[in-house]
């Protein structure tokens, strides 16, 4: 199968799926952002300074918003019929099945609740990568909340669980009603200092009634080990997950991960979450909230415990928060440097502000949760110099996420405005100059080029045909090696093309869409030598310059008399 007869950056780019060639561009710059869509703002309003600066500031100092979702992991209100719930209502989650009963209008808040009492009634949750509920990595300070009206008391009535076996013994979180009382089980997710997990189950408490409806909340903080059910915001059973029992004295972090020698966690297994199996009653406002170790130690000078009422969220909150998340950005060209990132504050007493950042090379939503976000500073430099696994911090789509954190009295709010952040491009090498053919014979081509200078120049690529700007073969690798500044002599690259070399580089294309032509005598094929960096080879982020002007060449065995 051939391209067809178009240009060759198209033929590149789309029908023979090789790296997009960009222009030659500037290769820094600075980007100052407008203001965000008000999608993108989560209590926060925009506001103008005295000096005409447009800027953010937190919209709400009460605590009347029903989920920050920043400060959320999931919510299902159960304000639809079961078979409209495909995903949580702020669709970080997918509902893989939904079996329930709806009841407009019953429910302890909102439009209307869950009714279970059928054996295949439940509600199963894909456990994404990447949110708290399939994260491997530290949980830590969570709340897990919902209200229930149990009409029937089984044992065995699952309200909530997320449990895993595949690491040898059951690891993960179940809340259950048995004996009338909920019971609420951490299996497996703390871990002694030796590594070995240990299960926490709370067991006490008040026994429920039949037709009432109740607030549960099962929280763990992660400063204290402060282990707590709660029942209608009232404590029904403490422990402390530490190492002598007492508050702050060696906290047991919890994670559904295993631990690896190296102090990492693996991922064993992503079991999917189930809520409501073998339950018969009313089930509304099931949430998941949390905050990360290292963001509760951020507001803990800050934090007061004369909180606004909470009645009707159901969580413990820290101080009223108010983000703005920016749209996915895009730069021209992949493997972009961020040097530095800024943007001007006016922070009152007592309130605060912290930034968040992520990129990558490729395309990700608004909402996607498999992209890490990153923390930084105000005048953040080098963010290109922070390695994640084998690759640095670099990419072609970026997004921002900024936190503004009101003073715990509820009176005052920071504000934030000129948010820029300044590049450096990753520009493709610059086509290969000189190219010409020193000799043939038979079914052979040798050809002849200038090596590039660039500092970070990795290798070549021939393209070749029988018709002009139409290429059937791409010649990556001679005799098992890239085509490199190695081949050269002095500052001059050259190579011999052989129908060996031909079929190597056959055998290699695992796209299988060119035909790669043998070389036959007396017959005129067409050659171009493209150049390509380092970064990030063999896959569509490399940099690949343009194809250098074509030569031709007529394979000939020559003449017999000598």
């Amino acid at each position: 199968m051939r391209c067809r007869r178009i240009h060759i950056r198209t033929v590149l780019a789309v029908l023979c799926i090789y790296p997009l060639v960009y222009a030659r561009i500037e290769s820094t710059g600075t980007r100052v952002f407008p203001l965000v869509p008000k999608r993108c703002l989560y209590n926060v309003k925009v506001i103008t300074d005295q000096s005409g600066q447009e800027g953010y500031t937190v919209k709400d100092l009460t605590y009347k918003a029903a989920s920050d979702p920043f400060i959320t992991d999931i919510v299902l209100s159960f304000n639809t019929p079961s078979s409209r719930l495909h995903r949580d209502d702020l669709k970080h989650y997918r509902i893989l099945s939904s079996d329930y009963t709806f009841i407009a209008g019953g429910g302890a808040l909102g439009k209307g609740c869950a009714q279970f009492y059928k054996k295949e009634h439940g509600v199963a949750i894909e456990t994404a990568k990447g949110a708290w509920l399939g994260t491997c990595d530290d949980l830590g300070s969570f709340t897990i909340e919902f209200r229930l009206y149990p009409k029937k008391f089984q044992d065995g009535s699952v309200l909530f669980s997320r449990l895993g076996y595949l690491s040898g013994r059951k690891r993960g979180i179940e809340i259950e009603l048995k004996n009338q009382r909920i019971i609420a089980g951490l299996y497996g997710i703390f871990k002694h200092p030796d590594g070995e997990p240990f299960d926490v189950i709370l067991k006490r408490g008040r026994a429920l009634q039949k037709r009432r409806w109740y607030h549960f909340s099962l929280s763990f903080d992660m400063l204290s080990g402060k282990l707590t059910k709660y029942l209608n915001g009232e404590e029904d059973e403490v422990q402390y997950v530490t190492k002598s029992g007492e508050p702050f004295d060696g906290v047991y972090m919890p994670s559904f991960g295993k631990p690896n020698q190296d102090g990492t966690r693996q991922c064993l297994d992503l079991p999917q979450a189930y809520i409501g199996k073998n339950y018969h009653g009313l089930l509304d406002e099931f949430r998941i909230s949390y905050r990360q170790f290292e963001d509760v130690a951020q507001y803990a000078e800050i934090a007061s415990k004369n909180y606004h009422t909470v009645a009707t969220i159901g969580k413990i909150p820290l101080n009223v928060e108010g983000v703005i998340t920016s749209p996915v950005y895009t730069f021209p060209g992949t493997g972009t440097s961020v040097t530095e990132f800024r943007w001007e504050e006016r922070p009152a007493k007592n309130t605060f502000i912290w930034m968040q950042f992520r990129i990558a090379d490729r395309y990700f939503t608004e909402e996607s949760a498999d992209i890490k976000w990153y923390r930084i500073d105000n005048n953040q430099k080098n963010i290109h110099l922070k390695k994640e696994s084998v690759d640095y911090l670099r990419g072609k789509y970026y997004q921002w996420r900024a936190h503004l954190v009101s003073s715990p009295d509820g009176k005052r709010a920071p504000s934030i405005s000129d948010v820029k952040l300044d590049y450096r491009l990753d520009l493709s090498p610059d086509p290969p100059r000189f190219l010409e053919v020193p000799g043939t014979g038979d079914r052979k081509v040798t050809l002849k080029w200038k090596k590039n200078t660039e500092n970070d120049i990795l290798g070549y690529k021939i393209y070749y045909g029988i018709v002009p700007d139409r290429y059937d073969g791409i010649i990556a690798v001679i005799n098992g090696g890239k085509i490199t500044n190695a081949a050269s002599s002095g500052n001059v690259i050259q190579v011999k093309i052989t129908n060996a070399v031909i079929e190597e580089n056959r055998k290699q294309d695992k796209w299988g869409k060119l035909t790669y032509p043998i070389l036959k005598n007396t017959v005129l094929y067409y050659f171009a030598v493209s150049a390509y960096d380092s970064y990030k080879p063999d896959t569509p982020f490399n940099h690949e310059s343009s194809p250098s002007p074509y030569v031709t060449a007529r394979p000939y065995e020559g003449s017999e008399i000598r």
